[in-house]
C-alpha cells in the first residue's frame, strides 16, 4: 500500500496534478523534486501506518477525490488485516496448551452427553471426578 501511495504522489509531476506529497511540500515549504524515492516511501509509509492504527490524519493527507478514494480503499484493507493479525494472536494463544483444549473438548462433550440423558446430579458430579 505504501508503494501506491509513493506511486500517487510521485506521478503527479508527470500530471501536474494536486496531491498528497505536492500538498506536504508546500505546508514544509519544500520543492517536490527534492524528495528522493525513500523520503517518498517513508511518508507513503507514515501514511499507511497512521491510517492502521487510527491515530488520525494530520501532515500527510489525501489531496484530491482519487486519493481520497484510494484513501478508503487503504482504509478498508488495513482494517482486514488488523483483523488477520489479531485473529492469528489469539489462535495462538488459544493453542498453547492443547492438552487443556483437548480437555476442554472433553468435558463440554460429557456434559452434553450427560444433559441428553437426564442424567441426576450425583452420578454427573462422579463422572466429571472420573474424568479429571
Amino acid at each position: 500500500l505504501a508503494c501506491v501511495w509513493g506511486y500517487m504522489g510521485l506521478s503527479s509531476r508527470a500530471w501536474e496534478a494536486e496531491s498528497w506529497l505536492k500538498l506536504y511540500a508546500t505546508h514544509n515549504r519544500m520543492d517536490i523534486d527534492s524528495f528522493n524515492i525513500s523520503e517518498v516511501y517513508n511518508l507513503a509509509m507514515y501514511f499507511c501506518v497512521m491510517t492502521l492504527t487510527g491515530v488520525g490524519f494530520g501532515d500527510v493527507a489525501p489531496s484530491g477525490q482519487f486519493e481520497v478514494q484510494v484513501s478508503t480503499v487503504t482504509m478498508f484493507v488495513t482494517g482486514f488485516m488488523w483483523a488477520w493479525v489479531i485473529a492469528n494472536i489469539v489462535n495462538v494463544v488459544n493453542n498453547i496448551d492443547p492438552f487443556a483444549t483437548h480437555f476442554q473438548h472433553l468435558n463440554d462433550d460429557l456434559n452434553l452427553l450427560m444433559e441428553s440423558r437426564g442424567l441426576d446430579r450425583s452420578l454427573q458430579t462422579r463422572a466429571r471426578k472420573h474424568l479429571h
